[in-house]
């Protein structure tokens, strides 16, 4: 995991994401999901990340990110097309994401690749503590 300092930094420069993994519940999702993520580098320096994983039906991306430096550079297409070909040659049917309500930059560049808004659901939650 020589990435996951960078990559944190990155989420963490990134409006909208507060809740960020551990390195190892980002172990335990790479390891469940292997080759579905990427990251892109140039020169040594992190431009982009996304998590990648599915469920054996669905896909699902996570925690897209573009440092700002990078942006309007393809490097976020270049990463959704590498997560869609892991997908789709898993047979993997569907990719969802999930980003804040006002998030508009990132509402309107999922919208550019081709990906559609829903207004017919209602996303639910629910923390699961440890209990001792």
């Amino acid at each position: 995991m020589d990435d996951f300092q960078q990559v944190t930094n990155l989420w963490r420069s990134t409006d909208g994401m507060s809740q960020l993994e551990s390195a190892e519940e980002l172990g335990r999702f790479l390891t469940r999901n292997p080759n579905c993520s990427i990251l892109a580098e140039e020169n040594g320096q992190l431009l982009g990340a996304i998590l990648c994983g599915h469920d054996g039906r669905r896909g699902y991306m996570y925690h897209a990110a573009v440092s700002a430096l990078a942006r309007g550079r393809g490097v976020g297409r270049t990463m959704v097309d590498y997560c869609i070909g892991q997908l789709r040659d898993l047979k993997i049917q569907r990719v969802t994401l999930f980003t804040l309500d006002d998030n508009c930059p990132a509402k309107e560049f999922w919208k550019h690749l081709g990906f559609r808004q829903r207004h017919d659901i209602t996303q639910f939650a629910f923390d699961i503590k440890e209990f001792s």
